[in-house]
């Protein structure tokens, strides 16, 4: 790498190209599978997000995104869908995370969905969110009066060390349909860049410049399963975390 190019430019280069040509998808706010929390995006933190929804026999939904520590316990993001066969329209969300004792319970309000077209994306998302951090994993329990379609949703998370790096077991429910059915999830969570003290691998060569790009990327997977009976749906999401 030029030594005469500041390390942010390149990781944001770096950043840009992995969401326009890995064909991953989709942002969001900052959570569980497919619940939001209290956890949020570090103050001038930039996370680059691409993820793909996909499901039997179903065309691929492809989304791309960005979420953005503004200001302390502040995050912001947009995310709109780039390919499937409806038209992608930008959707915009925030969030506010407060401390109600300490790290061990907080609480949470935002939005996310607000969007220009109700038709193609739908009604945006209010919720109201609290955890409880009982060390052995975390609990997360919230509220979302979205218009015509009010609904409860909780999880639950584990973080444990494999290979030198932070893995997150994680499980959601989510209600639907105004709350006659559930949809349900489990996946993980993946740091991809080794935890502070650990070997990170070498530091020159084609190996090193893949250790330094992988320090940056968190890999997610699930799979969403609604009590319907409909396909389940199995996410991919890539994330690329650039402090600023």
């Amino acid at each position: 790498m030029d030594k005469g190019v500041p390390l942010f430019w390149y990781q944001l280069f770096v950043g840009l190209g992995v969401l326009m040509f890995s064909h991953l998808a989709w942002g969001s706010p900052t959570g569980l599978n497919n619940i939001p929390t209290t956890d949020i995006v570090s103050k001038d933190v930039l996370v680059l997000q691409s993820w793909l929804n996909m499901a039997a026999n179903e065309h691929t939904q492809q989304f791309i995104g960005f979420k953005y520590g503004a200001l302390k316990d502040v995050e912001v993001g947009v995310d709109w869908k780039a390919n499937d066969r409806t038209h992608g329209h930008a959707m915009f969300q925030a969030k506010y995370a407060f401390d109600i004792r300490g790290d061990a319970w907080r609480g949470v309000i935002g939005v996310a969905g607000l969007s220009d077209n109700r038709e193609h994306n739908g009604d945006y998302f209010p919720y109201a969110a609290t955890s409880l951090n009982l060390e052995v994993f975390k609990l997360h329990f919230g509220f979302a009066p979205e218009p015509h379609n009010e609904r409860f949703f909780g999880g639950i998370d584990k973080t444990v060390t494999f290979l030198d790096r932070n893995l997150q077991l994680r499980a959601d429910a989510i209600h639907i349909n105004d709350k006659e059915d559930t949809l349900f999830s489990v996946g993980f969570l993946y740091e991809l860049g080794a935890k502070a003290g650990a070997d990170r691998g070498p530091k020159n060569g084609p190996a090193g410049l893949l250790s330094t790009l992988m320090q940056n990327m968190i890999l997610e997977s699930w799979v969403s399963m609604p009590s319907t009976g409909d396909k389940e749906t199995y996410t991919i999401k890539l994330n690329y975390v650039i402090p600023f």
